[in-house]
């Protein structure tokens, strides 16, 4: 019995150790895409784990495929891949107006895409 409860108390010590090095990302999921150019529909992006895949309405779209990602507190840093290729670079989470969670997409200059929830 007096192990069991050594265990468990060491367990209890230990494990904020191991939950410190994992980051959940606000970013992580499925998201439509819709472009601030013109309001149409752009794609849909899923972000997990440190990964990533986009899929572009535009047929034959060299933003269309996968990559890497860094997970952030505040959204979701594109290393590599196809979307980092066309000049994404970042995407932040902030609450729409009407409620919910909005994922904008930046490349260095200005905002290009809003995505939602899926």
């Amino acid at each position: 019995m007096r192990r069991i409860a050594l265990a468990l108390s060491l367990l209890t010590l230990v494990s904020p150790a191991f939950a410190q090095g994992v980051t959940v990302s606000p970013a992580e999921g499925n998201w439509g895409c819709t472009a601030l150019i013109d309001n149409t529909k752009a794609g849909l992006l899923t972000v997990f784990a440190g990964s990533y895949g986009y899929a572009s309405a535009n047929f034959g779209s060299s933003a269309s495929g996968t990559g890497n990602a860094e997970m952030g507190s505040d959204g979701v840093r594109f290393l590599d891949g196809n979307l980092a290729s066309v000049g994404i670079g970042y995407g932040l989470v902030t609450f729409a107006a009407e409620g919910g969670d909005v994922l904008t997409l930046y490349n260095p200059e200005k905002a290009v895409l809003v995505c939602k929830p899926r």
